[in-house]
């Protein structure tokens, strides 16, 4: 430690000196200091540059810059694939267009897709293909953008449109002349048969006025080979009346099988409404009818039979299955509307028709309904007659040597057609040539033969008799047009009070159509050779006929009331 005394030259001598050698002192510390914190501020600097490179240094700045080369060249081809991506549909890779089928649509979620593409993948997919987000097919949308590059196939699709148009007027055409030509050999043929007719008529004038010039003998004899022999006699008798004290009866239907009647009425038991069938023995004499529900809650309405099975149908929009046999119900079908007539399809009987009171059939498919279920409430098809008026005929015809064809036949108050059964189970619609007012159709396929029953308000019923025909179609996707052709027609009685149905039926080698009077209260029938339009036959049987079948040895009528059995001999 340094004292200072208060002499004062001495101090003044000595202090100068000793603040120089504080002075240096502190500025030697302080520079001391300065150079430590220097060297330790070097070294952090130092522990913080790069190392020196060296040669290995040298080669992996090389590989980085050849990875930065790759990179560069990978972004280039990826933006290639991005932007042929962005050219292609990504679901099939082809290019999109701006119409048609494959024009460019747009999901929910963004992507873009060709219309068609997508709509195929949501069939079996709900999900994107890019993202897997949920996508319906009524959100996709259209997109109409200048800066995609898009195929130009309008073109294209007008020309594909008119050629369509074109090959659609070629086939309206084609089935035009195939039906104008099916009517002009119809007049001819009608005219071949008409001058065949005068001639015949003529040699038997010719005969007639050469009788008193010509022997007796001889001239009989050419009489007697020009004039054709007349029908035969008719014979026939009531054998018995069974009675049905329910009334309400419409339908009756005949199981040759069997030997059975059905006839449709109400319930007897008045604990279980309803309506049913009555089973009737023509074995014994018809003694002891049995009646057996069907489970129809309102009249039925038609009738028909395919081996064991009776399928029915009625006004509560149901049509059913039922095993007369086992006497067990085997289906139900549920159908839109009141149901007029039925049928099998007698190519494939697992399909029936329901035909509706609004024009339409129904088609129903049995092998559609679920394993333990009895009930079918959807139908596979539904058959449009564009009418409003009820099914009153339904029938299915079966190709034979007579058509060329299977169908079905169905007939309405004011519209008549067929329905072709083409092999990949379409229905293939031919307008038929039938006035209004039908009241029943009838076909028979022994003959080839369609009977066409009218009952007009005001003018006596009349029954048409006409044949199917088939004619080729030249360039079209149709193989045959049908139609009918005019045989002869028949005048019945002139009051029309109840809907009733007329029948061809065969008896003794014979030919003949039956058919309810309402005025006479009975039936009447005609032979087919017949000339005259009139009745050759008439059957009165007190009481107004709504049905009529033919056994073995019975003509049998259904009335309101009761079943009558002719014996014919």
């Amino acid at each position: 430690m340094i004292t200072i005394d208060d002499n004062d030259d001495l101090n003044q001598a000595v202090l100068p000196e000793l603040i120089n050698l504080d002075t240096s002192i502190t500025t030697d510390d302080t520079s001391i200091n300065h150079r430590r914190r220097s060297s330790s501020t070097s070294s952090q600097e130092l522990e913080r540059l790069p190392r020196p490179i060296t040669s290995s240094s040298n080669k992996r700045k090389k590989t980085k810059s050849d990875e930065s080369d790759d990179d560069e060249e990978k972004e280039d081809i990826s933006r290639t694939i991005i932007q042929n991506d962005a050219e292609v549909c990504p679901i099939c890779l082809e290019e999109w267009t701006n119409s048609g089928q494959h024009r460019l649509v747009a999901t929910e979620c963004g992507h873009l897709f060709g219309r068609i593409c997508i709509e195929k993948w949501l069939r079996t997919s709900a999900k994107c293909p890019q993202c897997q987000s949920t996508v319906k097919k009524k959100d996709l949308r259209r997109i109409y953008c200048r800066a995609l590059q898009l195929l130009d196939t309008s073109e294209r699709d007008n020309a594909i449109r008119e050629r369509d148009l074109e090959k659609k007027a070629r086939k309206k055409l084609a089935y035009e002349k195939a039906e104008l030509q099916l009517a002009y050999d119809m007049i001819k043929d009608q005219l071949k048969r008409l001058q065949n007719e005068h001639d015949r008529l003529l040699r038997m004038t010719q005969g007639l006025t050469n009788l008193g010039e010509t022997n007796e003998e001889s001239s009989t004899e050419t009489t007697n080979a020009n004039v054709i022999a007349p029908p035969p006699p008719i014979t026939m008798r009531l054998e018995s009346v069974i009675k049905i004290p329910e009334g309400m009866c419409r339908v009756l239907a005949y199981a040759p099988s069997h030997q059975w009647l059905f006839v449709s009425q109400p319930t007897n038991n008045s604990l279980y409404p309803g309506y049913g069938i009555k089973k009737i023995s023509l074995i014994d004499g018809g003694r002891a009818p049995e009646y057996t529900t069907l489970r129809h809650t309102k009249p039925i309405r038609d009738i028909q039979l395919h081996g064991d099975l009776l399928l029915s149908c009625a006004w509560d929009k149901t049509m059913r299955i039922f095993d007369y046999t086992r006497n067990t119900f085997n289906l139900l079908c549920e159908c839109a509307s009141q149901v007029w007539s039925c049928a099998w399809n007698l190519d494939d009987p697992n399909i029936i028709y329901a035909g509706l009171n609004n024009g339409r059939v129904q088609v129903f498919d049995r092998r559609q309904i679920q394993t333990g279920e009895t009930t079918l409430s959807s139908s596979i098809e539904t058959l449009s007659l564009s009418t409003t008026s009820p099914i009153v005929g339904l029938q299915y015809i079966q190709r034979n040597s007579n058509f060329q064809s299977s169908g079905l036949l169905v007939g309405s108050n004011d519209k008549s057609g067929f329905y072709e059964h083409v092999p990949n189970s379409e229905y293939r619609y031919h307008a038929l040539p039938i006035d209004k007012n039908l009241s029943s159709l009838h076909y028979d396929s022994t003959t080839n033969r369609l009977l066409a029953s009218f009952r007009p308000p005001s003018s006596p019923a009349r029954h048409e008799l006409y044949e199917l025909v088939t004619r080729p179609v030249e360039d079209s996707d149709q193989s045959f047009i049908v139609s009918l052709q005019l045989i002869q027609t028949f005048i019945g009685a002139s009051v029309n009070i109840v809907l009733s149905r007329s029948k061809i039926i065969h008896k003794n080698f014979e030919t003949y159509i039956v058919a309810s009077n309402n005025g006479a209260h009975g039936i009447e029938l005609w032979n087919i050779r017949q000339s005259s339009d009139t009745p050759s036959f008439k059957v009165p049987t007190q009481c107004d006929i709504v049905d009529v079948c033919l056994t073995r040895q019975h003509l049998c009528t259904l009335s309101d009331n009761q079943v009558r059995l002719y014996k014919w001999t």
